[in-house]
């Protein structure tokens, strides 16, 4: 039988599971429904739940813990291992894949780490596709959105959450194209679409990883 990670009762009328971006499994029940009607009803959706936990533990990134030390998150694709330590610095070892984080305000320093280098990073590269793309843009911007990874804004500055360093680097540059080709059209009509995938063909399958794991790139 699976145990769900949490029940949460309330005065809703029908019982719903869902599977959290790091696999657990929630149920919301009625305040008054006996635990066997809950346990058959488990019992009829277990393909479904453990073909979703599959699904979440496919996405290679679990649920942090407190202190973040030993933790091991994926950046564009590349795992990497947080050690925490003493000193009052960071440390970032490529080769090694570790990140040398110190032990006080780990969670706050690591934020900062991560934007700094969203911007370096997607700078760069929204710098090369606009020359690519035969289009310019004012500046890019770093900020925390959840669930938008990317805005053009109406002066063409180009904003990108630091949340979407966690996905591959292939989902990374189709949020960059994407947002270069709201400089020529700012709407989602067919003209844009084209203009996409004349350099991110497979764009549906970038916005269907997206879509799909977009609540485990929230994890910070």
């Amino acid at each position: 039988m699976i145990t769900p990670h949490e029940i949460i009762r309330s005065k809703r009328k029908t019982l719903s599971i869902s599977i959290d971006p790091f696999g657990r499994l929630i149920v919301r029940a009625p305040m008054r429904y006996e635990q066997k009607r809950i346990d058959a009803f488990l019992l009829e959706k277990e393909p479904w739940i453990l073909r979703k936990q599959a699904e979440r533990k496919g996405a290679g990134i679990e649920l942090p813990p407190e202190n973040l030390d030993g933790y091991e998150f994926l950046i564009l694709g590349n795992r990497y291992k947080i050690v925490c330590i003493e000193e009052d610095i960071i440390g970032f070892d490529s080769a090694r894949g570790l990140l040398y984080l110190p032990k006080k305000n780990t969670r706050k320093r690591l934020v900062e780490w991560l934007k700094e280098n969203a911007l370096r990073i997607f700078t760069k590269v929204t710098s090369q596709r606009a020359a690519q793309m035969g289009v310019s843009f004012q500046a890019v911007k770093i900020n925390s959105a959840r669930g938008s990874w990317g805005l053009c804004t109406a002066d063409n500055v180009i904003k990108y959450s630091y949340r979407l360093l966690f996905a591959p680097k292939d989902v990374v540059e189709y949020v960059i194209v994407h947002e270069l080709a709201h400089v020529i059209h700012k709407n989602h009509s067919a003209w844009f679409w084209s203009e996409v995938g004349k350099y991110i063909p497979d764009y549906k399958t970038k916005r269907a990883w997206l879509k799909k794991y977009s609540a485990v790139m929230e994890i910070f």
